[in-house]
């Protein structure tokens, strides 16, 4: 019984210097292997990366920590930006920034907006105006002014004013161009789900309670899905005890973030517990160091320890705080450069192409066109996935660089699920015209997310200033291209090969023909198939060919309200393996009796090597009684190499 269900099937790995995929009576196609040489330069792709706190604002471009990191990040007080109710100060505070890391060192840029901040040198973070407005107050000790005003963020008319604030700065910046993400800080001191400073007799005196804070926190992730729904937002996580607001954030889009990094990982553990499952689930996971590079060196804590337990855990992105920040950065000790590097070649996503296969040669016969095909292996060499699923742009180009043909393909296997450490497999085709000249073309290859044309950085050599990777060389030779008949049958002297399946009868029938003297009837009664006959094709099919199959069929009779029989391609891979169908137009049962013509032209895969033929049921456990007939079955190749 032919199989018509689908079944994990992969292209050969090509292990040796030149790889077979068919064979005589076909021209046999040899395969060559390319390996491209991998770099460990630091990868500046979106959703990901190193970035840098506070960066001072005459950086220049040759400075370490430019080249490490592409993200330049602030934190902000709410005052800072909305001093007096319905006065916005963003074109102030963000136009310099953007205009300086966005335009002038092409860099991207995130931020967050703190409601509590014992470092704030001012009385009040969150402005005075919210207090006026009628938000309740508790007095604390900062760390540079003798007292700070902080709002009880369980209050409905903070959580009123503050998700008021929160629409006004998503429509100022949310998808704003050079914007990478934005921190959820509106709760907590900096914002970092722990209520510091706090004392037990403030919060029985605000009415605290775990549900308040809980619901206040999924208010203010409503507020922020709302304002930012094409901008990264980030929650600072807590603890398995705030686990249902970690929850609630992911359920509404939003990502992780944790403050704890240091040896043996990061607080709370989350970056096994949380970190690790919710990074499969679409969240995108966030570390920033615990302590300050001289103060973890006081506490006797590795800096390399802290850098192995980041990198031990799916994480995307990594702040540069608290060891450094600001103008502290140009102080860094080459210690600390060298693990931050290490870091920046690890973290997020990290794509190198280990192997490609592709022919020694396309023949070009001035006539039709002529077709390359690719198999390329791929490994994702970080420690998280990639949460964009990108395309490959594949181009063959000539001596001065101009593309002769390029070809779009979206891997088999989305770039979603390149897993850390895993490898996976993308096939393409190349269609090359016919009037290419002979000669040497060499090859080009960028991943790219086609809906904004954006393309990434990969992790093997031969980049340039277009994100664009040059492979290898391969040549178009002058030859006649395969194309023509490669499986026919008239059924002139027997049944050429087809057989039935059980409870059906094919055989050779001389009293009706559609042309020539005979044709193939097919009677029976099929109980439990997809099929009524098949025929394997002997020739094997040349690796991503386009093939037509053309039938003639006539249907005597049907049970009522059985399907319309069609044809089909199966095709296997060298091995065996099922890889695909390809099915005909239906034969029209309003019109018994006649003969009518179905055909069906295919794309084949790559890694295609075996046909079979068969009059479709298309419909597995539906028994049917038929009487068909067949006639004048062409199996044509149109476009080959």
């Amino acid at each position: 019984m032919l199989r018509n269900q689908p079944s994990v099937a992969c292209v050969a790995a090509a292990v040796a210097a030149v790889v077979v995929l068919s064979a005589a009576p076909a021209r046999a196609v040899t395969m060559r292997t390319f390996v491209p040489e991998t770099t460990d330069e630091v990868l500046h792709n979106p959703g990901m990366g190193v970035y840098l706190m506070s960066p001072p604002a005459d950086s220049r471009p040759d400075e370490w920590y430019m080249r490490l990191a592409d993200v330049a990040y602030w934190r902000l007080h709410w005052a800072d930006v909305n001093p007096e109710r319905g006065v916005y100060r963003f074109d102030e505070y963000f136009g310099p920034k953007f205009d300086l890391w966005v335009k002038r060192h092409g860099k991207r840029v995130a931020l967050g907006v703190m409601s509590q901040s014992k470092h704030g040198r001012m009385k009040y973070v969150t402005p005075k105006w919210v207090f006026d407005a009628g938000v309740p107050g508790v007095t604390h000790k900062g760390l540079y002014v003798p007292e700070q005003i902080n709002p009880v963020f369980w209050d409905e008319r903070y959580l009123e004013l503050h998700d008021e604030f929160i629409a006004k700065l998503g429509a100022y910046l949310n998808g704003k161009d050079g914007l990478e993400f934005v921190d959820m800080r509106g709760i907590g001191e900096w914002g970092e789900m722990h209520l510091q400073r706090w004392t037990s007799r403030q919060f029985e005196e605000t009415g605290y309670t775990e549900t308040k804070y809980v619901a206040a926190y999924r208010r203010m992730i409503d507020a922020f899905a709302r304002a930012f729904p094409d901008t990264r937002v980030f929650l600072n996580v807590g603890g398995q005890n705030r686990h249902t607001i970690n929850d609630y954030a992911a359920l509404r889009g939003m990502h992780f973030r944790q403050d704890g990094l240091k040896p043996g990982g990061a607080s709370y553990n989350c970056g096994e517990w949380l970190f690790k499952p919710y990074a499969r689930r679409g969240v995108i996971c966030n570390f920033e160091f615990h302590s300050g590079w001289d103060g973890a060196l006081k506490r006797g804590w590795s800096p390399e320890a802290t850098i192995d337990s980041c990198l031990a855990a799916p994480v995307s992105y990594l702040n540069t705080t608290s060891w450094f920040g600001g103008g502290s950065l140009r102080r860094a000790p080459q210690r600390a450069r060298e693990l931050l590097t290490r870091a920046g070649r690890k973290i997020g996503f990290r794509f190198v192409m280990t192997r490609l296969a592709l022919p020694d040669e396309f023949g070009l016969d001035g006539a039709r066109p002529t077709r390359v095909p690719l198999v390329s292996t791929w490994r994702n060499d970080g420690v998280a996935p990639c949460y964009e699923s990108y395309a490959l742009r594949w181009s063959l180009c000539d001596a001065r660089g101009r593309a002769v043909t390029s070809a779009l393909t979206f891997p088999q296997v989305p770039t979603t699920s390149w897993w850390p450490g895993q490898e996976a497999e993308a096939r393409a085709l190349l269609r090359v015209p016919a009037d290419t000249r002979p000669g040497a073309y060499h090859l080009r290859v960028a991943m790219v997310l086609p809906e904004t044309k954006r393309r990434i950085q990969l992790g093997f050599a031969g980049r340039d200033e277009n994100d664009e990777y040059r492979l290898c060389e391969i040549r178009g030779a002058r030859r006649r291209a395969e194309r023509g008949a490669v499986h026919e049958n008239g059924f002139e002297r027997d049944a050429g090969g087809w057989t039935a399946a059980p409870g059906m009868v094919a055989e050779r029938d001389a009293r009706n023909a559609h042309g020539g003297g005979a044709s193939l009837r097919v009677t029976g009664r099929q109980a439990r198939g997809w099929n009524y006959a098949s025929c394997a094709v002997e020739k094997a099919l040349v690796p991503g060919g386009r093939y037509r199959l053309t039938v003639w069929m006539l249907v005597d009779r049907m049970t009522p309200g059985g399907n319309a029989p069609y044809v089909k391609i199966g095709v296997n891979d060298a091995n065996g393996r099922w890889l695909d169908n390809y099915g005909s137009n239906r034969y029209d049962l309003s019109k018994l009796g006649t003969w009518q013509r179905l055909e069906v032209s295919a794309d084949l895969p790559v890694n295609a090597a075996k046909a079979h033929l068969a009059i479709e049921k298309g419909a597995y456990e539906t028994p049917i009684t038929a009487t068909m007939r067949i006639d004048d079955v062409e199996l044509e190749l149109l476009e080959g190499m």
